[in-house]
């Protein structure tokens, strides 16, 4: 992790690291072999960062926005100023997070939430335990409400419902209703329409 640190700091990239109270004990729910990565959103523009990263020897670039720390053999993700799967750009981070280097919990259990449903349509063992440790006791207003914002009131209730009760199972039909919700929010549908096109 450390290199990847240097080079931001270096180039006065003010970033947040997508970690979690439970993340380590958590790969332990997880086959043999998995390896965890590093996720790190930016405080600046792809095109700010992204072709210095490509021309240095210590990186390998894997697609995407993802690349490989050669030396510590680490694949880091990269976000730029907001959370997303492809053009679902769900929550955006603010900048007290940047100037902590971290995301907040709020942010990082909204990743949790959201972002294995985008990415693999289903939960993962490592997500499940950390959302049944998050929500051991009841789910946080604060959840809900940012949730509601993200997939609607309707959508949030049902989902938040189904975890709190370990219930991972989530329809791809529901997936899809969460999608077309995420394409009223943060200019979402353009992202898409641009992406198509071009």
């Amino acid at each position: 992790m450390t290199n990847i640190i240097n080079f931001l700091e270096q180039k006065s990239i003010a970033f947040a690291i997508l970690k979690g109270t439970y993340d380590k004990e958590s790969y332990s729910t997880e086959k043999e072999g998995f390896k965890n990565d590093l996720d790190i959103v930016l405080n600046c523009k792809k095109n700010e960062v992204f072709d210095f990263l490509i021309e240095d020897d210590n990186y390998r670039y894997l697609g995407d926005n993802s690349f490989l720390d050669i030396e510590n053999n680490l694949r880091i993700d990269l976000y730029f100023k907001t959370l997303n799967v492809g053009y679902y750009h769900f929550l955006e981070i603010d900048n007290q997070d940047f100037l902590n280097t971290e995301v907040s919990e709020l942010a990082y259990i909204i990743y949790q939430i959201i972002d294995p449903l985008l990415k693999f349509s289903k939960y993962h063992n490592r997500h499940q335990y950390r959302l049944k440790k998050y929500f051991n006791n009841s789910i946080p207003n604060e959840v809900e409400e940012c949730l509601r914002k993200i997939i609607g009131k309707k959508l949030a209730y049902e989902l938040l419902v189904n975890i709190s009760n370990s219930n991972f199972n989530v329809k791809s039909t529901f997936i899809k209703k969460c999608k077309l919700n995420m394409l009223l929010i943060n200019g979402n549908f353009v992202k898409m329409i641009k992406s198509r096109v071009f």
